[in-house]
């Protein structure tokens, strides 16, 4: 029977091993037998760190006792497989029953009596002949089964439970407002680091400025608007948007963008945006196409509470004065100065960056454009560079996997886009040049699915630029206090 039992702990130890290593070396590999979606990096940290540890931990005891058959290797991952169980019991039992959660249940039912019966079995040793191991099995036993009563009992107040929990999350989510909770200064959330080919885990472009306890808007990509809500900021903010130029990936989320800022916190102005000439279409077409839904929410909630004169957005645009290095001051507001600068997007034109300057801090938002003189005379000095960035060595790989499988669409598009973005080491020259003290990547191309990846993207930017660098993540706030040096991170997603 106790060799019967080490057999069995020995291949239960090497499950534990094997589905460690995979957590810990391929996490991506783990993330459909699992049914786990990570969203960003941090995610990903979670399923090596988290869940990788403590398979592998679980694995090295288990090991460890069907080596030396002693009690003692097998207390702790009785202990973890009892409590990982029972989070399996309540996940059925709040969540619903799902074939997936089932097996594993099935499955860590069947390893926990394996190491529970080798807990009887296995002989005593010195470390643990005081302490009665069958009374620890016991024990463990009897806490699952106490657990799983207190679980069970939480099916009979299901609602009353719930009701408990929602209002405590929901009084805490809608108590946030992240813009009036910094420090006075000068603060850039990266709500979309995306670019037009899919990616999980970023939205489309968009770059939102805290200055002071007002909020800008730099582009609209698709999926940020929800980013910025889920990150606390309170849209009704929103006190102008400001486009770099008029591609779809720009642009596509501006009409939910001024749809929840109108009818979130029933402004009665409609928002300001700002962009060179050109956005007053754009502006006109996603007031159009809003126009029914408008209609509905006023008759729904009524005019008092949305107001209809605050529905959708106000063109305000400008021209840059021709000429290859143009910039123009386009907005003055409670000590922030706000500068739009020319770019070179060709062909699509006109295309411009911005400049935001308050108490001593100042950012620079490049847009999309190849390397630009302009540009690098305008960040200046800056605390913050936030650029573009496109890999040509992996966008190669793309369109030669393009090439290969006959797509002749995307082998062309992978063929032209290189000609209009900016690669990181070109990036990296600008910021040395310009004396920025800090390089950020957004719009990145192409999707990065891992941060492992940052080093590949990169490039050689190390050995142009001294200065720290950062691939930008979705969620990511450089928190820049007034008159000083400092710009720390935060990650809110």
């Amino acid at each position: 029977m106790r060799l019967l039992f080490r057999g069995l702990v020995l291949l239960t130890g090497l499950i534990f091993l094997s589905i460690g290593l995979g957590f810990f070396v391929a996490p991506g590999n783990m993330v459909s037998p699992f049914s786990i979606h990570p969203s960003s990096n941090a995610g990903f940290g979670t399923l090596r760190g988290d869940l990788g540890g403590l398979f592998l931990g679980m694995a090295a005891f288990s090991l460890l006792g069907a080596v030396t058959s002693k009690r003692r290797w097998l207390i702790v991952p009785t202990v973890f497989l009892v409590a990982v169980a029972l989070g399996r019991v309540v996940n059925l039992i709040f969540d619903g029953v799902s074939g997936p959660g089932v097996q594993s249940l099935l499955l860590e039912v069947v390893l926990l009596f394996v190491l529970i019966g080798s807990l009887r079995t296995f002989p005593r040793d010195p470390l643990t002949n005081t302490m009665k191991t069958s009374a620890v099995a016991k024990t463990a036993l009897i806490l699952f089964a106490l657990l799983s009563l207190v679980a069970g009992g939480a099916v009979l107040f299901q609602r009353q439970v719930g009701l408990a929990i929602a209002k405590r999350v929901i009084d805490q989510r809608v108590a946030i407002d992240l813009a009036a909770e910094q420090p006075d200064g000068l603060h850039v959330c990266l709500c979309g680091t995306g670019s037009p080919i899919a990616d999980p885990k970023r939205a489309g472009p968009c770059v939102f400025v805290i200055a002071g306890k007002r909020l800008y808007v730099v582009d609209a990509g698709d999926g940020a608007t929800r980013n910025m809500a889920l990150m606390g900021l309170q849209m009704g903010r929103i006190d102008a948007i400001l486009l770099t130029h008029f591609h779809s990936d720009h642009i596509g989320g501006l009409g939910e963008m001024m749809l929840v800022r109108w009818a979130g916190t029933g402004n009665s102005q409609p928002v300001e945006v700002f962009g060179p000439q050109g956005v007053e279409s754009v502006v006109e077409g996603f007031n159009r196409a809003y126009d029914l839904d408008k209609a509905y929410r006023v008759a729904h909630h009524g005019a008092d509470f949305v107001p209809p004169s605050g529905a959708g957005g106000v063109a305000r645009p400008f021209t840059l004065p021709e000429g290859e290095e143009t910039r123009q001051t386009i907005l003055e507001r409670d000590g922030l100065t706000v500068t739009a600068f020319s770019v070179d997007h060709s062909p699509v034109f006109p295309a411009v960056g911005y400049r935001f300057d308050y108490k001593g801090r100042s950012v620079v938002i490049s847009g999309d454009t190849v390397p630009s003189r302009n540009l690098s005379h305008v960040s200046s000095g800056a605390d913050l560079l936030v650029h573009e960035g496109l890999q040509n060595e992996l966008v190669g790989i793309i369109h030669e996997a393009a090439v290969k499988h006959g797509r002749k669409n995307i082998a062309k598009i992978t063929a032209d886009i290189t000609s209009y973005h900016t690669a990181p080491e070109d990036a990296a020259k600008i910021a040395r040049q310009a004396g920025v003290r800090h390089l950020v990547f957004y719009h990145i191309i192409p999707p990065l699915p891992l941060s492992y990846l940052d080093a590949a993207f990169l490039g050689d930017a190390g050995k142009f630029y001294e200065g720290p660098i950062t691939v930008g993540t979705d969620g990511l706030l450089f928190v820049m206090p007034a008159d000083s040096d400092v710009i720390r991170l935060r990650k809110l997603l």
